[in-house]
């Protein structure tokens, strides 16, 4: 029994694995990495006239599911030329979130496994109604489930993770007609928004349940669960979609994501702490929260 128990919670970790936190001990040297690729991706976006864009970053290793993306948050131009980062973070340890917003050092020195971004700049029409949308926390919270769910089906249900958040925002930044969650989900999905599929069987499944506060899956589709998978938000789904809205940028790397995505790599990344970080938000960090 010791040992299915075991088994069960190594297979919550691996199904868990970019939801709950681990330490990683910041050095002088990797804080100093940090502010300074902080500093580069500043200079990087202000290269631009865009006042919103959307990053999106590695937090975790989770190539075993075919996925390279973990989190992504709108970053808005300040009138001082720094950029804010506003996003949904997971509180550590429990099924509840709440949205955030820090600047380009705390988005970049979350325990990331690897230091690339990709930034997507919307359309100049969409920005512009992000940009309404950033500086109106109660509209922001319309779209806002404190029910967080790592792998929240992305149409329906109760839950929401960290990307549903920003989709279901975008999409109010594309219809004015959109005020509610429900609203905002019918939207994506008469767009053609695609979550990414990922493996997950009855024993992972059944471990994660067992061990982990913020993993559900009542909400996922029967057939799907049948064929051992789950939908979900992830950042990789974000940039497919949100790429399609967004406008070419020339001269810098797109790898394969096409030309509306840039991967930015700050040389001065190299050295700072990548262990796998679990989940988005320690509660001892001050951070500024849109509050209700």
């Amino acid at each position: 029994m010791k040992r299915f128990a075991f088994a069960l919670w190594l297979s919550a970790i691996s199904l868990n694995a970019y939801a709950d936190s681990a330490n990683c001990h910041h050095t002088p040297e990797s804080i100093a990495a940090t502010m300074d690729q902080a500093l580069q991706l500043k200079q990087q976006l202000n290269s631009q006239p865009d006042p919103v864009v959307i990053l999106v970053r590695q937090g975790q290793d989770m190539s075993s599911r075919h996925l390279t993306w973990s989190h992504a948050g709108y970053a808005m131009r300040q009138p001082n030329g720094d950029w804010r980062v506003y996003h949904n973070l997971n509180t550590c340890g429990t099924a509840e979130s709440a949205l955030y917003i820090q600047g380009l050092y705390e988005f970049l020195a979350d325990d990331l496994v690897n230091q690339s971004i990709a930034v997507l700049r919307p359309r100049s029409d969409i920005a512009t109604a992000l940009q309404t949308l950033l500086h109106s926390a109660i509209k922001l919270n319309l779209f806002h489930s404190p029910r967080y769910n790592l792998i929240a089906w992305p149409f329906s249900g109760p839950y929401q993770n960290s990307n549903g958040w920003l989709l279901e925002v975008f999409a109010r930044a594309n219809d004015a007609q959109v005020w509610s969650r429900n609203d905002a989900r019918r939207w994506l999905q008469l767009q053609g928004y695609q979550p990414s599929i990922v493996s997950a069987g009855t024993f992972e499944r059944l471990g994660a349940k067992l061990f982990t506060p913020n993993v559900f899956t009542d909400d996922q589709p029967a057939e799907l669960l049948r064929k051992g998978n789950v939908g979900l938000n992830s950042g990789d789904s974000v940039i497919r979609f949100i790429a399609h809205y967004s406008r070419a940028i020339p001269g810098c790397e797109h790898q394969n994501l096409g030309e509306s995505v840039c991967v930015y790599l700050s040389p001065g990344a190299i050295g700072v702490c990548l262990s796998f970080a679990r989940c988005g938000v320690r509660k001892n960090k001050k951070q500024a929260v849109l509050c209700k």
